[in-house]
Formats: C-alpha cells, sequence, structure tokens
C-alpha cells in the first residue's frame, strides 16, 4: 500500500486520465502533462518513474512550475481543480491504484456543436468526411476507442479492489448517448458496484437512460452529479448545437435534475452566443440550477478576444453588467480574419445544415450568413 497524508494536490495520488489518443495523461490543468507511451499499459504509466517524481513534488506545500493555471484561479477566484478534487478526498490517500477516474468514452456523439470538433462529435466527423473538409482524423475516434476500451475497462473495475469508493467522470462525445457507456454503468449495476460509485456526467441534456438513472429514491448509486451543457436557450440553442431539440432538451433537464444528487448548466461563451446569456441565465433561475459560464479559446475564430471587427457587428449594443467580464473581452486580442474564418466554416456546411437564418433572421442578417 502506498499513502500519503494530506498532500499538496491530491490530483496525481487519486486521478487517472484517458486522452483522445487513447493514451495516459496527468491532470487537466497541468502544463505540460505526462503522457504515457504508446503500448505503456495503465499499470506501468501508474507507477512510471516521471509520475512518482511529480508526485513528490506534491507532498509538499509549494506550486511546481507546471502548475501556474491553479495558481493563477486560486488567486483570482479562491478555487481551482486542485481545490475541488482536494475537498473530494480523505486527508489519508491511498495511491496504489486511482481512486477516481475522467474517461473519454471516444467521439459518438448526437450533435454537431460549432464549438465542438471531430475529435469529440462524431456527427461533426461524417459531415466533415461527406463535404470532403479537411480532418485531422483518418477514421472515426469511436472506432480507436472500441479497440483499448476492454483493457481500459479492466484498469477501472480493477480500482474496486483497492478503495471502498469510486468515481467515475464520463465524458464523449455525449456520453449518455454511447452504448458503451450505458452497458458499462449496468455492468456496475449487475456487480453490485453501483452503490460504491460516485457518477459525474457532462452532457448535453438531450437523451436520459431513465433505467440506469432513475429517480433519487429509486437510484442505486452513490452519488451523481451532472453538469449539463447548454450555450442558449430556444430556437438559437437548436442552432448552435446542431441537431437538438429545445423542448426534449426542457424536458430531460427536469428529469436529470430528479436523477442526481447536484447539477450545473455550463456555458461555453463564444461571439456566436455572446447576445444570448441573459436568457440562458433567466432559464437557470427558473430552474434552480447554477449557470457557471466559460469563455472559449478554441477554435481562435469563436474567441471573444480575438474579434476583429467592431463588437456592433455582433449586435452587442446593451449589456447584462453581471456578464460584464465577457462584453469586456471582446476584440481586446484581435487576429485579422477571425470573423471571416467564422463566416467561411459556418457557410462551408450549407448543402447539410440549415441556415442560421432559419433560426435567428436578424443576427444571420447582421452577420451575413
Amino acid at each position: 500500500m502506498k499513502k500519503i497524508e494530506n498532500p499538496f494536490c491530491a490530483v496525481p495520488f487519486t486521478t487517472a486520465f484517458n486522452t483522445q489518443d487513447n493514451l495516459f495523461r496527468d491532470c487537466c490543468s497541468k502544463n505540460p502533462k505526462i503522457v504515457s507511451s504508446p503500448g505503456q499499459t495503465f499499470d506501468q504509466w501508474w507507477a512510471s518513474d516521471a509520475l512518482e517524481s511529480f508526485r513528490q513534488q506534491l507532498s509538499k506545500s509549494q506550486w511546481p512550475d507546471e502548475c501556474l493555471r491553479c495558481k493563477v484561479e486560486e488567486k483570482a477566484i479562491n478555487k481551482s481543480f486542485r481545490t475541488e478534487v482536494n475537498s473530494q478526498f480523505p486527508e489519508s490517500i491511498d495511491y496504489s491504484y486511482p481512486s477516481a477516474w475522467n474517461v473519454k468514452f471516444g467521439n459518438l456523439c448526437n450533435l454537431a456543436c460549432w464549438s465542438c470538433n471531430e475529435g469529440s462529435s462524431s456527427v461533426i466527423y461524417e459531415h466533415k468526411k461527406k463535404l470532403g473538409l479537411e480532418t485531422k482524423f483518418t477514421h472515426n475516434a469511436e472506432d480507436e476507442f472500441q479497440i483499448h476500451w476492454p483493457e481500459l475497462e479492466k484498469s477501472i473495475l480493477k480500482s474496486y479492489q483497492f478503495h471502498d469508493e469510486v468515481k467515475l467522470t464520463l465524458l464523449g462525445g455525449e456520453p449518455l448517448y454511447n452504448k458503451t457507456v450505458k452497458d458499462f454503468l449496468g455492468k456496475l449495476i449487475r456487480l453490485g458496484l453501483a452503490h460504491r460509485t460516485r457518477l459525474e456526467f457532462h452532457t448535453n441534456g438531450t437523451v436520459l437512460p431513465e433505467k440506469l438513472l432513475p429517480s433519487r429514491d429509486k437510484s442505486p448509486w452513490k452519488y451523481i452529479c451532472i453538469f449539463i451543457s447548454l450555450d442558449a436557450v430556444g430556437k438559437f440553442a437548436e442552432w448552435l448545437r446542431y441537431g437538438c431539440s429545445w423542448p426534449k432538451i426542457e424536458r430531460n433537464v427536469d428529469n436529470l435534475k430528479n436523477s442526481c444528487d447536484y447539477a450545473e448548466i455550463h456555458c461555453v461563451v463564444t461571439i456566436l452566443n455572446i447576445n444570448h446569456l441573459s436568457q440562458l441565465d433567466r432559464y437557470a433561475a427558473k430552474n434552480n440550477i447554477e449557470l457557471v459560464m466559460h469563455h472559449a479559446h478554441t477554435p481562435y475564430w469563436l474567441s471573444l478576444a480575438h474579434w476583429d471587427l467592431d463588437k456592433k457587428d455582433l449586435l452587442v449594443y446593451s449589456t447584462n453588467s453581471k456578464f460584464k467580464e465577457f462584453y469586456d473581452l471582446i476584440g481586446t486580442q484581435p487576429r485579422i480574419g477571425s470573423s471571416d474564418r467564422t463566416r467561411q466554416y459556418i457557410r462551408s456546411f450549407d448543402s447539410i445544415r440549415k441556415p442560421l437564418s432559419a433560426f435567428d433572421s436578424k443576427f444571420a442578417q447582421a452577420m451575413d450568413w
């Protein structure tokens, strides 16, 4: 047994992450990351000299250079990924094997969001393939994930041999749309492990497998936390996260709330939805769900900071003081051509997706889409 008392950061002692390339890596907030080598098993990587050396740095109360992101966030807003993870684990940690997994289940998804890419959406991959658009993938990422899943599943199940409670953060694609995810959750129930499992989902709110996620009073799970990704409401939401039905999302949000112990709405703020924040805020308040905002860094041409025209070209006239930091960010680091790049990218899908004018004619006219 490997034990540590009160580490400065619990992440490398508790949490395992897989990558889009089906390798393993350490903390998502750290840069650079320690990534496994091709062919290296998870057990070999978890016990590797590189990861153990970094753990030793975090056994003391000091900031490694790689952890600047958390350091800055804590100074700015008094919390970070480090503080969130530290709060979830006991003072004494057995790190012989991870007690938490952050798992990206391929790219299988039922939506094509403009701020997303083919690495996280099979629909975007198929659209780009059909249109002959450039993509860094030679095949669907989901197919590659299925090759590696059996061994990854074994590693996850092994965690229950070391810990009474295991936390699983399930990502995609859309995890609740993914048959592999649903089969895995069903297996945990059959094995009698659900009551030892804390589940965390990042979902687009379009699907809800009620047999696996029943109401709280019937839930087999230890704890469920759900982060619902919404960037707008109503018809505009149907364009922004292309392929969704807003009335269906509204119904599912109600059911998701009833099936979990905690829920948040997460919004990615871009030049496309900067004028829709107030409506989304009212929707979150009406449903008594906390709204968490993140501004997009990638792709660069959707970033508020890199907008290269006047704010009024985004129809930003009056603003909600609650979101002042986002309005103030517009055009602070302009990149010439970003607006043209956005227009070019969105128009390249005109032959297979409904145009913006079908959802918001005023914004479409302003943007010349």
